[in-house]
């Protein structure tokens, strides 16, 4: 007597739909990765951010506050930095998102002008927080570490 069972079959698994928030999340963290790929991170800042965004820092450096309060204050930071360091080259990792939140990792090395690191090389890795309520970025929060 031969004894034989059916294959196995795989469990089909379909996701169900993402909630409303997370699809808003995820048009929002696509398009500051592309942008910021381009290098157009004034840009980015311009169209993704609420009026009232701001950014928290790891620490207060000089002639940069820990936190910065408002879209038109991010703008004048990001003009500064852009102003007075020269990007040798700069990555963006694939956003994760998760209901009103993504994190993305980013790299750069540059070189400052002004400041304690003025006129050295530095590679810099950070992992960005950022959250969205209302199809634009209310918060950014930058974990890093920046090594020569």
């Amino acid at each position: 007597m031969s004894t034989t069972t059916a294959p196995a079959s795989k469990p089909e698994f379909c996701m169900p739909p993402m909630p409303a928030d997370h699809q808003a999340t995820q048009r929002v963290a696509t398009r500051l990765v592309e942008l910021c790929r381009a290098g157009k991170n004034l840009d980015a800042i311009t169209e993704l951010y609420a009026d009232n965004a701001r950014h928290v820092e790891v620490m207060e450096m000089p002639g940069c506050e820990r936190i910065s309060q408002g879209k038109t204050s991010l703008l004048e930071k990001a003009r500064r930095f852009a102003d007075t360091t020269v990007v040798h080259g700069a990555t963006c990792g694939d956003p994760v998102v998760n209901g009103d939140q993504f994190i993305c990792a980013m790299t750069m090395d540059c070189t400052c002008s002004e400041g304690p690191m003025a006129g050295q090389r530095m590679n810099m890795s950070e992992t960005a927080l950022y959250t969205v309520k209302d199809g634009k970025i209310t918060e950014g929060k930058f974990f890093y570490s920046c090594g020569m």
